[in-house]
C-alpha cells in the first residue's frame, strides 16, 4: 500500500496529503475512493486474520490483530506438522490441574478451575496442517450449569488466540474427530483423549439436581510413565486415570535385602477374584490357589514378589485392561526369582497369578492403586498408561 501518487487530483504535497490553507488560498487533498477504500481493506484483512469482527466504533483492533496473529506463530518457519506437536502438559506436580465441582438445586451443579496454572497446548496456524506449541496461564473459570445425571468431558483449546475452556457431553470411548478438536457445549462426542490441539481434563459425571458433580481428573504429562525406587517398609501409589485402557508394571529387587524377606503386594481393597499358580523346577506338580487374590487370609492375595529365603532376587512383570464404565480391571503376574549368587535352579521359583479388581473412587482415581513394600532394598517400580 502507498500514497496515490498516481493519482494527479488527490492534490498531494511532496508526496503526501496536505489540509487546505484558508489564508493561502491552498486547496487540502482529496482522498480518491479506491485509495480509501484499499487502506480500510488492508486494515480490516489484518483484523480478520486475528480472528476478530471488524467494529467501526474500536479504534484498538488493529494493535489487537497484531498481537493475536504473532501470538499465533504467523511465521510459518517457527510452525510443525499438527502430528509433530507435543501433546497438552500441565505444570503441576501431578501433572493434573484442581478442579472444583459445585452443587446446585436446579441443574446438575458447576465445576470451576483456578487461575494461576501453566498449560501447555498446541495452536493451529494453518488450519488442520500446521501448528505451534504455547503457554499459557489459566485464569479463573466456571461452566454454565450442567444438566443432571449426565455424562461430560472438562476441555480446553486455543480459539482466537485466547485459552477456551468448554463442556462436551461424551463416553469414555469416543474417538479423536478429524480435526483433533471438540464441539464447545457439544451435545456427544467429547469423550476422546487428549490430542495436540485439545485438552481433555477431567470426566464430570452428575447427578440429581442437589448434588455435586463427581470429578475424575485426568493425567496431561509429555508421557505417562513413572517410576520410583522404594525402601524400607510403606505404601507406593501407581497413578491412574479414566483415559487409560491398559498399563503396564515391572518391579525388581536386584539388589535383595541382607538379612530380610522382601515382599511386594497389592493393597488388598477392591479385589474381587482370581488365581495363582507356582512353579519350581525341584516340584513334581504346580502349586494351585483357585481363590487367589480374592480371600484376604491368603498369603499370596495380590502378590507381585516375595521371596521365600533371605538373598533371593525376584522381578515381576504385570499388565492390567481396564473397564472404566464397569469400574473394574483384570491384571495378569509373572513372577521369577532365584538365589542370588546360585549356579543351579533349585530354589528358582516362578508365580504365575491373575486377578481381578473392582476400582475405588476415592482411591484410585485420586491417589492411585496401593502396592505394599516390606524390608525393600532399592526396589525398582517402572509403571506406564497406555491410552
Amino acid at each position: 500500500m502507498d500514497y496515490p501518487k498516481s493519482v494527479p487530483s488527490a492534490g498531494l504535497v511532496n508526496g503526501k496529503f496536505v489540509d487546505e490553507n484558508p489564508l493561502t488560498g491552498t486547496p487540502g487533498s482529496l482522498i480518491p475512493a479506491a485509495w480509501g477504500n484499499g487502506v480500510t481493506q488492508e486494515i480490516v484483512n489484518v483484523i480478520k486474520a486475528g480472528d476478530l469482527t471488524p467494529d467501526e466504533t474500536q479504534n484498538d483492533q488493529l494493535l489487537e490483530a497484531i498481537q493475536s496473529v504473532t501470538a499465533k506463530g504467523w511465521n510459518q518457519d517457527l510452525a510443525l506438522p499438527i502430528a509433530a506437536l507435543p501433546l497438552p502438559t500441565i505444570a503441576t506436580a501431578d501433572a493434573r490441574l484442581a478442579i472444583t465441582p459445585v452443587a446446585l438445586s436446579t441443574s446438575g451443579g458447576r465445576v470451576s478451575i483456578p487461575a494461576g496454572t501453566y498449560i501447555s497446548l498446541g495452536q493451529e496456524v494453518l488450519s488442520g496442517r500446521l501448528g505451534r506449541s504455547r503457554t499459557y496461564l489459566t485464569a479463573n473459570w466456571s461452566s454454565a450449569d450442567l444438566l443432571p445425571s449426565s455424562s461430560y468431558f472438562l476441555r480446553a483449546q486455543v480459539i482466537g488466540g485466547v485459552l477456551t475452556f468448554y463442556m462436551q457431553r461424551g463416553s469414555l470411548y469416543d474417538l479423536p474427530p478429524e480435526s483433533l478438536k471438540g464441539t464447545v457445549n457439544g451435545a456427544s462426542g467429547g469423550g476422546f483423549a487428549s490430542t495436540p490441539l485439545d485438552m481433555c481434563l477431567a470426566w464430570v459425571m452428575t447427578g440429581t439436581p442437589g448434588s455435586a458433580p463427581t470429578v475424575r481428573a485426568i493425567y496431561n504429562r509429555a508421557q505417562l510413565t513413572w517410576t520410583q525406587t522404594v525402601n524400607g517398609t510403606g505404601v507406593v501409589y501407581l497413578p491412574l486415570d479414566p483415559h487409560a485402557r491398559a498399563a503396564r508394571l515391572v518391579a525388581g529387587n536386584p539388589t535383595p535385602a541382607p538379612n530380610a524377606v522382601t515382599s511386594l503386594a497389592f493393597v488388598q481393597t477392591g479385589w474381587l477374584g482370581g488365581n495363582y499358580s507356582y512353579l519350581s523346577p525341584v516340584a513334581t506338580t504346580p502349586g494351585n490357589n483357585a481363590v487367589g487374590w480374592a480371600t484376604p487370609s491368603s498369603p499370596y492375595m495380590c502378590v507381585l514378589f516375595s521371596n521365600n529365603v533371605v538373598n533371593d532376587v525376584s522381578v515381576s512383570t504385570v499388565t492390567a485392561s481396564f473397564d472404566h464404565t464397569q469400574s473394574r480391571s483384570l491384571w495378569q503376574s509373572y513372577q521369577a526369582e532365584h538365589t542370588l549368587g546360585a549356579t543351579i535352579a533349585d530354589s528358582d521359583e516362578l508365580l504365575l497369578s491373575m486377578g481381578i479388581k473392582g476400582h475405588q473412587a476415592l482411591t484410585d482415581y485420586s491417589v492411585g492403586i496401593g502396592v505394599n513394600f516390606i524390608n525393600a532394598v532399592n526396589v525398582h517400580l517402572s509403571w506406564e498408561i497406555i491410552r
